[in-house]
C-alpha cells in the first residue's frame, strides 16, 4: 500500500502564506530577473526603515508596526532570494556538466596517458621508484550515467509553468510514478525521499522520453535514473540495494556488498540511494570485518566488537558496557597467565569427535559440508564457543585466512590430499540423485571425478531448476525454483549466487 506524503513546507523556508504566493509571481520569468527584483525590494524595504527610524517619534528600542511590517517583508524577501540563489547554484553545475563534462574527462585521459609515458621514461632510465599513476577520477560510462542522472533531476522553472510554486516545491519521493511513498515493490524509506523542484508537466515528460530497465534484484522495471549501477554493470533500485547494504552488516559472508564477486562500495552516486546510518555503520563494520582474530565484548548482553584503538596488551575494554575482556580466551578479563577455559575444551573436544576443524587464524570452528580439503570461506558464529553443527564452507574465510580441512595447517604447507574420497563420493551420489531419470545411469565415479576437476570452480554458467529446492550455501528453502552451476552443481539461490558466491 502507497505511504501517503503530506506537505507542510513552502518554498521559501517559511511558513507564511503571503510569501508563497509571492513566489509564485515569479514562476513567469527568468531567475535573473527575479533575483533584480527581489534585491530592489530589500534595498526599499531597508531605506524606508531607516527613514522611518530617523523620524523619531516611537519609544527608544521599540519598533513601530510600520518598521515591524518592514523588517517581517524584508526576510521574506531574503528567503525567496536564496531560493533563487539556489536555483541559479543549481543550473550552473548542471549547465556545467553537461558542457564541460566530456572535455574534462577527455582531459583528464590525457593527463593520465602523460603520467603513464613519465612512469615508462623514468623506468627505462634506471629510476627504481617511478611517480605513481594518477588514478582516474570517473570513467567515461559512469560519467556518462551520473549526466543523465543530473538531466533528469534538474528542472529549469523557465521552462515550466507549475499551478503554484508550492507544487513545483513539493517533496516527491524518488522514483515517484503516480504514487507518493512508494518507489518500487522493496517499499523504500520514507525518509531518504529527495526535495524536486519539478512540476507535473516535466515529471510526465520525463517520465516518458526516459529509458526503463529492470531492478537486478526484484526486477521492478523502473527509470533509467532511478536505478544504482553497480561496478559489474548490474542495476539495483534504492530499496534493494539498501536491503543489501543492510543485510551484509549482519552476515559477514555477505560483506562487502558485491555483485558477480566485485565490491559494491557506497561512493559516487551509489551513495546517493543510501542514507547516512547505512553509510556510517558500513564503515564501522568495515573495519570490525576486516580485523583478524576479533575481539567482542565477554558480557553476553552486550558482545559489542571492540576496535584496536581500545586494547592495551591482552586486555580489551568495551566502550559501552565498560567489560574488560581477555584477547586470548576471549572471556571477562583475569590477572596472571589465561586460565584453560573448560567451556571452550568442551566444545573442542566435540569439535574432535564430529572431525570438525579449526581456522589457524581467526579460531573458528567449522564443519565441512561438500568440497574438497582447501577451506577458504567459513559460515560461523564470531566465537568459537558458540560453534554448532552443520556449519558450512565455501569461497573465502572473512579472516583471508587459508587452510586444509584434514590437518588445519595453512593452505600449501602440508602433504595431505586434496579431497576425502569418502565426502566425495557422497557428494557425487547426490548430484546423481537429483538428475533427471535417464541421466542417472551415469557412473558415479565419472560424476567424482567431474568434481574434483572443478573443485575450484568459479561459477561462471547457471541454470534455472524448476521445482522446489533448498539452497545449499544459505539453506533456505525455495518453493519454485533455484539455480544449479553447470560446472559443479551446486545449487544456490539468486542471493547468494550475486552476493556471497
Amino acid at each position: 500500500m502507497a505511504t501517503e506524503v503530506t506537505m507542510d513546507l513552502v518554498p521559501f523556508r517559511g511558513d507564511n502564506a503571503a510569501a508563497e504566493l509571492a513566489m509564485d509571481s515569479f514562476a513567469d520569468m527568468d531567475l535573473e530577473t527575479a533575483a533584480l527584483i527581489l534585491q530592489l525590494q530589500i534595498d526599499d524595504s531597508e531605506e524606508l526603515f531607516a527613514s522611518s527610524d530617523r523620524k523619531g517619534k516611537g519609544k527608544e528600542g521599540v519598533l513601530s508596526d510600520t518598521q515591524l511590517a518592514l523588517q517581517i517583508f524584508k526576510e521574506e524577501m531574503q528567503r525567496n532570494a536564496a531560493i533563487i540563489a539556489d536555483r541559479q547554484m543549481t543550473r550552473s553545475i548542471h549547465e556545467a556538466c553537461r558542457t564541460d563534462g566530456n572535455e574534462i574527462a577527455t582531459s583528464l585521459a590525457q593527463e593520465r596517458a602523460a603520467a603513464r609515458d613519465r612512469q615508462i621514461s623514468l623506468v627505462v632510465s634506471g629510476v627504481t621508484e617511478p611517480l605513481a599513476v594518477p588514478e582516474g577520477v570517473v570513467g567515461e560510462d559512469e560519467l556518462d550515467d551520473v549526466l543523465e542522472r543530473l538531466d533528469a533531476w534538474y528542472v529549469d522553472a523557465t521552462k515550466d509553468k507549475p499551478a503554484s510554486m508550492a507544487e513545483s516545491m513539493a517533496l516527491v519521493p524518488y522514483g515517484v510514478k503516480g504514487n507518493p511513498g512508494q518507489c518500487c515493490s522493496c517499499h523504500c524509506d520514507p525518509k531518504l525521499m529527495h526535495p524536486v523542484s519539478e512540476s507535473s508537466t516535466r515529471a510526465a515528460v520525463r517520465a516518458l522520453t526516459a529509458p526503463k530497465r529492470p531492478c537486478t534484484a526484484c526486477q521492478e522495471t523502473l527509470l533509467s535514473f532511478e536505478l544504482a549501477r553497480v561496478p559489474c554493470r548490474h542495476e539495483y533500485c534504492g530499496g534493494c540495494l539498501r536491503d543489501l547494504f543492510s543485510a551484509s552488516m549482519t552476515d559477514d559472508t555477505l560483506f562487502p556488498p558485491r555483485c558477480c564477486r566485485e565490491p559494491i562500495t557506497p561512493v559516487g552516486h551509489v551513495r546517493t540511494y543510501l542514507s547516512a546510518h547505512i553509510v556510517q555503520r558500513y564503515e564501522a563494520k568495515k573495519i570490525e570485518f576486516d580485523t583478524p582474530n576479533r575481539t567482542y565484548c565477554s558480557n553476553p548482553l552486550c558482545s559489542s566488537f571492540i576496535r584496536a584503538e581500545h586494547i592495551v596488551g591482552d586486555h580489551a575494554s568495551c566502550q559501552l558496557c565498560r567489560t574488560v575482556t581477555c584477547t586470548i580466551c576471549k572471556v571477562t578479563a583475569h590477572r596472571g597467565d589465561c586460565p584453560e577455559d573448560t567451556a571452550l575444551q568442551l566444545v573442542l573436544e566435540v569439535a574432535q569427535d564430529n572431525q570438525w576443524q579449526r581456522c589457524w587464524s581467526c579460531r573458528r570452528l567449522v564443519e565441512l559440508d561438500t568440497g574438497c580439503n582447501h577451506m577458504t570461506f567459513v559460515l560461523t558464529p564470531p566465537n568459537p564457543s558458540e560453534a554448532s553443527p552443520g556449519l558450512k564452507v565455501r569461497s573465502r574465510c572473512p579472516c583471508s585466512a587459508e587452510f586444509c580441512y584434514a590437518c588445519g595447517e595453512r593452505w600449501k604447507t602440508c602433504q595431505c590430499d586434496q579431497w576425502d574420497e569418502n565426502r566425495l563420493y557422497t557428494r557425487a551420489d547426490a548430484v546423481v540423485a537429483r538428475l533427471p531419470a535417464p541421466a542417472r545411469r551415469a557412473p558415479v565415479a565419472a560424476v567424482a571425478q567431474g568434481l574434483a576437476a572443478t573443485h575450484n570452480c568459479t561459477h561462471a554458467s547457471w541454470r534455472s531448476v524448476e521445482g522446489r529446492h533448498r539452497c545449499e550455501e544459505c539453506r533456505y528453502q525455495l518453493p519454485s525454483y533455484i539455480f544449479r552451476c553447470e560446472q559443479c552443481h551446486l545449487q544456490a539461490c539468486h542471493r547468494c549466487r550475486m552476493h556471497r558466491l
